[in-house]
């Protein structure tokens, strides 16, 4: 059982983000998360609430860097402290370079790296001066370079060097930063994919099969954990192939 952390994440009110919501809460954490579909945000309250683990959620865009931060000074206000960040938050616009629009770098960039920096930098102060925090940033085995994502790809590498800053950073004052790699997952994102992308995309997991949410999740709440007190400025990959 959790001694009841106070966890905020991004994007966690679907696929890897809600199964991660949800673990938070039902080992006891005080979990707030948000995200940008007001029909997810009610939709994880309602599952949180009928396992008796309220959980606050909140509609709010990650590119709205004022809403972040004034969702951060009311958590902060009414529990003293953040404990756990999970940066999971995510837009995926396809393209190669020849395709790719600056609007498509531009969300890329904005939603996946630029909103984890915005929200870090919310939350990092008061980790620094309890000298205790978790940050726990979601990438993509894009990151790593992939046809046809360009800006996706990008921006997702970028989390990679992200997370090793902060490690190196505030390494030695008692702050923990960890990339988890989904690999490829049951999600939003994959609602609309063909059957034939879903077959190579089982092709390429470990389990020979599409991940589950709750399985990348169950990474992500390790990291969090004590048991993970010793790593950081590590990536986990969570149900891909080795490389």
């Amino acid at each position: 059982m959790s001694d009841g952390r106070v966890v905020l994440i991004t994007g966690g009110t679907y696929g890897i983000g809600r199964a991660a919501t949800l673990g938070f809460a039902a080992q006891g954490d005080r979990v707030y998360t948000f995200g940008v579909d007001p029909k997810a945000t009610e939709g994880v309250s309602a599952l949180a609430a009928a396992a008796d683990t309220p959980v606050d959620a909140t509609t709010l865009d990650i590119t709205d860097g004022d809403g972040v931060r004034a969702l951060v000074e009311r958590i902060l206000k009414k529990e003293g402290r953040i404990d756990v960040l999970v940066n999971n938050a995510a837009a995926r616009p396809t393209g190669t370079m020849e395709t790719a629009t600056e609007e498509d770098w531009d969300l890329a960039f904005n939603v996946n790296i630029r909103g984890m920096f915005v929200t870090t930098k919310a939350v990092l102060p008061q980790m620094l001066e309890r000298r205790q925090g978790v940050i726990v940033n979601v990438a993509s085995g894009s990151g790593y370079g992939r046809g046809g994502l360009v800006a996706y790809g990008a921006s997702k590498g970028a989390v990679f060097a992200f997370t090793k800053c902060l490690a190196i950073d505030h390494a030695g004052q008692g702050i923990r930063a960890n990339t988890v790699v989904p690999g490829f997952t049951e999600s939003g994102m994959t609602e609309d994919f063909p059957r034939e992308v879903m077959a190579m995309g089982a092709g390429m997991s470990v389990a020979g099969r599409v991940n589950k949410p709750a399985e990348v999740a169950e990474a992500i709440l390790w990291l969090a954990s004590d048991k993970a007190a010793i790593v950081s400025g590590t990536t986990i990959e969570a149900g891909t192939l080795p490389r």
